[in-house]
């Protein structure tokens, strides 16, 4: 397998519900095609830098996958043939990846972002203590270079 990422840019005129369709659309055909979804982000409504079929704004999602190079053909294919997507854009980052390491390292790597969310028991998250860094009255300070 080999990994992909793939941006796209959805219609901005298309209510949440009908955005949050075409990004299960695509995301469905990653799976269906033998594909594994390592992550997804949903950036929301940007402004684009120049129009576009006369949009100035566009809703983007980057989607991070694993899979065969005829999945992202079908991928890419339907892409194309959607009037509800303004743009898009593939990249191939990886060559014969191995999806179940790719995916415990995802995984520890949100493990320490979903410890750092959780506020301790007991309401308020107490203050560290700070460390003295004014010199000692025997110690010099620390010179720069410019000095």
């Amino acid at each position: 397998m080999h990994r992909y990422e793939t941006i796209f840019v959805v219609n901005p005129d298309l209510s949440d519900d009908e955005t949050q369709n075409v990004i299960n659309k695509f995301t469905g055909i990653i799976s269906s095609t033998g594909g594994v979804q390592l992550k997804m982000e949903d950036w929301g409504r940007r402004r684009l830098a120049y129009k576009i079929d006369k949009f100035s704004q566009g809703y983007y999602v980057l989607v991070d996958f694993a899979g065969q190079p005829a999945g992202l053909m079908e991928l890419e294919r339907n892409l194309k043939i959607d009037d509800r997507i303004i743009r898009f854009l593939s990249v191939k980052t990886g060559i014969n990846v191995n999806v179940e390491a790719l995916q415990r390292e995802l995984a520890a790597k949100a493990k320490p972002v979903e410890e750092a969310a959780v506020a301790p028991e007991g309401g308020e998250a107490e203050a560290a203590p700070v460390a003295d860094t004014t010199p000692a009255a025997d110690q010099e300070p620390e010179k720069t270079p410019e000095e």
